[in-house]
Parts: C-alpha cells; sequence; structure tokens
C-alpha cells in the first residue's frame, strides 16, 4: 500500500506547517508534527505529497465556456470571472477542473504573487509537492441515505468554519458567521433537495448553529489533517499546479527550447566517440602486427624456446652467449672485425651466430684471400675458420666461412 503526505499550511508565507502521513484509504499511518516546511520535505523523502492551503486565500467559482478545446477554456475563463473577481485578472491564477456536461468548469482562483511565494518557499525547502490544493476541496464529500437530501461537510477548528458544499463549491469564515454563510449559499442552491450538514469539530467546545430547518450533525475528529486525508483520498479536487506552475509542462517547454542544443550536442559525442573508436581499432590492429613481429623475431633468435617474456628470455640469451668461453661474444666478434679489417678486398655480405659459431657470407677477390683471413684469425686468439664454400661469381669469389 503506497503512503501520502499531507501538509497543511495554516498561514501562507510563514515557514511553519504541519504533516502527516497516510495510506491509499485516507487513514493516517503517523502522528500529526509541526515544524518548517524544510522539515516536512525531509519527512517526504520521495513519496507523493498534497500540499493544502488555508481557504481565506482562494476563491471557488464557475466559468462557461462553450466547445470542447481545454486550452481556449485556459484562454476565457479569466475574462469570463472577470466582474466575478476583485483584483486584476493579470494578478491572478486560475486552475480549472473538469468540465461538466453544461460546459462549465469549476474554478480555483489565487493571487498570482500567492503563488508564486508558495512555490519559491517550496523550492528552497527542497519540496516538489504533486498537488497544492484550497483546504475547502480537501474535505470530504458526503453522500446522504436518500436521494432526496443533499450533505455539505464542514470543518470546526478553533472558532473558523471551513464549508464544502458541493464537489467544487465552498467557503470558510467564523463560526460567528458561519449560519449566514451557509443561508446565503443554500439561497444559491438551485436544487430544491432538503440540506444537511456535517461538521467535524476538533474541540468539543466549538459553538456553532445553521439556519433554521437545516439538519446538524456534528462529529468529533482529532486532528484537520485526520479529515482532510480522508478528503483528498476520496473526493474530486483541482490541482493550482496549472500552467506557468506546472512543473511538467515547464520542464517539457524547457526541454523544446534546448532540444536542438541537446541533438547538436548528442551528433557530438557520436562523431567523437566513433573517432575514437576508430583510432583504438587502428592501435588494437598494429599493436597485432608488432606482437606478430615480436613473435616471429623470438622464433628466429629462440626457435627451440617457448615465448613468455621475451625481453627477459632474449637477454639472458644475450648473457649467455657472452658465457660460452673466456674470450666472450664480444670479443670473438672483435676478432673477427679486426681480421676483416686487414684484407680491405673481402666484402662481409651478412654474418650470423647460432650455439657458439658464427656463419660469414664473403665476397673477396680469390680463394688464397680467404686462407689468409684463416691465418689473420689463428693471431688473434682460439678462433678457427673453414670454408664451407667458395664460388666464383664474375670477377669475384662468394665465400661461406664458419668460425668456431
Amino acid at each position: 500500500m503506497s503512503k501520502h503526505v499531507i501538509i497543511y499550511m495554516p498561514l501562507i508565507g510563514e515557514d511553519h506547517v504541519q504533516w502527516a502521513t497516510s495510506d491509499d484509504n485516507g487513514a493516517l499511518t503517523t502522528s500529526v508534527r509541526e515544524g518548517s516546511l524544510r522539515e516536512a520535505a525531509e519527512s517526504v523523502d520521495g513519496l507523493r505529497c498534497t500540499l493544502i492551503l488555508p481557504a481565506d486565500d482562494v476563491l471557488l467559482a464557475q466559468a462557461s465556456v462553450p466547445g470542447g478545446s481545454v486550452a481556449r477554456a485556459q484562454q476565457a475563463v479569466p475574462y469570463v470571472l472577470e466582474e466575478q473577481v476583485a483584483d486584476d485578472i493579470d494578478d491572478l491564477h486560475f486552475a480549472l477542473g473538469t468540465k461538466t456536461r453544461d460546459d462549465e468548469y469549476p474554478v480555483v482562483v489565487i493571487g498570482l504573487d500567492v503563488m508564486e511565494q508558495i512555490t519559491e518557499l517550496c523550492a528552497q525547502a527542497g519540496l516538489r509537492p504533486s498537488e497544492i490544493i484550497p483546504e475547502t476541496l480537501a474535505l470530504p464529500v458526503l453522500t446522504s441515505a436518500t436521494p432526496e437530501m443533499t450533505v455539505w461537510s464542514a470543518l470546526l477548528d478553533h472558532g473558523r468554519a471551513v464549508v464544502r458544499s458541493a464537489d467544487f463549491t465552498g467557503f470558510a469564515t467564523d463560526t460567528e458567521m458561519a449560519s449566514m454563510m451557509i443561508e446565503g449559499a443554500m439561497s444559491g442552491n438551485t436544487s430544491e433537495a432538503p440540506v444537511s450538514l456535517v461538521a467535524f469539530s476538533t474541540d468539543a467546545t466549538n459553538e456553532f448553529s445553521v439556519p433554521p430547518g437545516m439538519d446538524l450533525e456534528i462529529r468529533q475528529v482529532d486532528h484537520r489533517l485526520a479529515l482532510y486525508s480522508s478528503g483528498v483520498a476520496s473526493t474530486p479536487r483541482i490541482n493550482l499546479m496549472q500552467g506557468e506552475f506546472n512543473i511538467k509542462r515547464n520542464f517539457d517547454n524547457t526541454f523544446k527550447r534546448w532540444r536542438a542544443t541537446a541533438i547538436l550536442a548528442t551528433c557530438v559525442l557520436v562523431l567523437l566517440f566513433a573517432s575514437k573508436w576508430t583510432e583504438l581499432s587502428t592501435l588494437e590492429k598494429q599493436e597485432e602486427a608488432l606482437d606478430l613481429r615480436i613473435s616471429e623475431a623470438f622464433k628466429q633468435a629462440l626457435p627451440d624456446a617457448r615465448m613468455q617474456r621475451p625481453r627477459r628470455q632474449i637477454q639472458s640469451a644475450l648473457a649467455n652467449i657472452g658465457a660460452v668461453n673466456n674470450d666472450g661474444f664480444t670479443s670473438r666478434l672483435a676478432q673477427i672485425a679486426g681480421s676483416l679489417s686487414t684484407q680491405p678486398q673481402t666484402v662481409l655480405r651478412t654474418i650470423g651466430y647460432r650455439s657458439g659459431r658464427f656463419d660469414l657470407d664473403l665476397n673477396t677477390d680469390d680463394v688464397p684471400t680467404l686462407d689468409a683471413l684463416k691465418s689473420e684469425l689463428k693471431k688473434r686468439g682460439s678462433l678457427d675458420m673453414s670454408v664451407q664454400s667458395a664460388n666464383r661469381e664474375n670477377d669475384s669469389v662468394r665465400g661461406r666461412v664458419r668460425i668456431e
């Protein structure tokens, strides 16, 4: 069962409210608390919330607007009610209810500055009410056991009376003036059915009278919020959060103004993402190609080894090469280079190393030069050279020799 927070603001403009939580049936599930609007907002914590305003600050009216267009009715209603309100219509906020079969709209009228003050207080407190309604429309609508009788409801609270005479009509007054106000409301009632009044009183000492001939039943109620929560859960009402105070509509309008910018920003983000994705894809392909080259080079250098950490494996192999004999790899390589330098007519084509031996591919002028190279190596150390092949090519001899 969902919960609903009911908040009552006794005086508009003052940061003091009363609130409680109710269930879907309108029964209070918490005790009534009093405090600031911010404290009430903290109690809401994501729940549905209705803010109830004192009836003295609103006017309930009826406006006849032929036609089925709600937008047209919203524009026409202020002018239809112009003679019924004391203030300039430009200074008032008009909230419409559901149209009746007679093309009449129930209307709640409130000062525009008052509505702005309420919404600003809510915003400062971090409160986002689902509804803002007058307390007149928070009273329950009662039905009679017999169709010949019309039943009105009222709240009596510390010398003040709030009366609901129908779905969308009612008023607030002092209890001393209530009888006269009720009589005036009855004279404007087009129904010929007799009217009875059920008054809910928060204080047994409340004195209350009704016009002669009107049935009166007084029932006790613990707190006005207990009555309001019951009315909000079961009766029709008009939400003042319409027009410029409609949060959803304002959000939609704001989004429409920024929609083109949002679409452009989205396109830019998509292009940036596509560019980065292409760049990443290219880098991944380059990385794969580099890994392949490293693998091929590793196999050539260490054909019998399994590649795991290639850098360390190559470094270890080079260290082992240097430890094959006392001369060391670099020393033997220096001996070969020094011997070749004594034979300027000999050109080194390629050199390879494997298992402690060097294989050289040479171009020289004649076979005796290879013998001279062998003798030079003998002089420089313990290296021995053997000729693997010697073939004459044009004016030179191509020889392959092994040095160990």
